[in-house]
């Protein structure tokens, strides 16, 4: 995504990535002309029809307005990352993982970036890796996250990370962990994993 895209550049591309036309976007609020107009850039929506464009296009009107993606979209391309990477595809999970290693956001950058450098070790990019490994091992430590320094460590010596123990068993107490250190996105992914384990145990 080219940085110096402009609002009505990125409408468009997303307009064009979703298989929209002018019309569907438009609807009855504003005519596909105006849309058209917005999109090079010789007209300016208001804050108003700038929330109906980005409603329609099924994003966030911060993204439109300044290319970050939304959170959960960052969330879905690190989690489509790890499965794909947990599945052997190394090469596939590198350009899944592309939306969100360049997120700022903590834990999600970091998580992003840190298998974003298993991939590429597997692939046998090492420098490129172990750059990546390096930095993120400073920012994992400025915040004493032992869970992530412990799938770094694994990472660095090209283990696959496992929880020991019980999984259910482990993500609760994890769950427990972050929750008391006001990590709610850390409890939430932990919660969530020990629910899906305990309704496929039941299945």
């Amino acid at each position: 995504m080219p940085s110096e895209e402009t609002l009505g550049q990125r409408i468009r591309r997303v307009r064009t990535e979703r298989g929209m036309s002018l019309a569907k976007v438009s609807g009855h609020d504003f005519s596909r002309a105006f849309l058209h107009q917005v999109e090079h850039g010789r007209s300016q929506p208001s804050t108003r029809v700038l929330r109906v464009i980005a409603g329609r296009l099924g994003t966030e009107v911060d993204y439109l307005l300044e290319g970050r993606l939304p959170g959960v979209e960052r969330e879905l391309a690190l989690e489509k990352g790890r499965v794909l990477l947990a599945r052997g595809d190394a090469i596939r999970a590198l350009a899944a993982l592309r939306p969100a290693v360049e997120s700022t956001e903590w834990p999600v950058g970091t998580d992003a970036r840190l298998c974003q450098a298993e991939a590429l070790l597997v692939v046998g990019r090492e420098k490129e890796g172990r750059e990546i490994l390096a930095r993120e091992k400073e920012v994992i430590q400025a915040r004493h996250d032992r869970h992530r320094l412990q799938r770094l460590r694994a990472i660095e010596k090209g283990e696959r990370f496992v929880f020991d123990g019980d999984a259910v068993d482990t993500h609760l107490r994890l769950a427990d962990q972050a929750q008391r250190a006001a990590n709610s996105h850390d409890a939430l992914e932990h919660y969530r994993a020990a629910r899906v384990l305990l309704e496929a145990a039941r299945g």
